[in-house]
């Protein structure tokens, strides 16, 4: 039988800031929440306010920051809900998923 360790926080990331995109499912959830869990607070963003928050509410110390990164105007948000609410930035998982179905040697910038 494996220990439970939801209530297990390790601390390597102590005093740190993260910003995780795609952060409201998926592996972008699994990622906020395991550097919550070592001791990380985390801005958690996602396209969705709903899913956002409720990454947030399993976090003790994180906020939610929705909107799409493909608006060049998010990552600027992003970086300051993290310096505002939570005075500073020291990791970022750029984890939300985009597609454009197109070689990216082909794509332009706005793709």
């Amino acid at each position: 039988m494996t220990q439970d360790m939801s209530n297990v926080r390790y601390g390597r990331l102590q005093g740190k800031v993260a910003v995780v995109t795609g952060a409201g499912r998926g592996i972008g959830q699994a990622i906020a929440l395991k550097l919550a869990h070592e001791g990380a607070r985390v801005v958690v963003n996602d396209l969705g306010e709903a899913p956002a928050e409720a990454v947030v509410q399993a976090i003790r110390d994180a906020v939610a920051c929705s909107g799409n990164v493909c608006n060049d105007w998010v990552g600027q948000q992003l970086t300051a809900t993290a310096m505002d609410t939570l005075q500073g930035l020291d990791i970022l998982v750029n984890n939300a998923g985009y597609t454009w179905d197109n070689v990216i040697q082909k794509m332009s910038d706005a793709q």
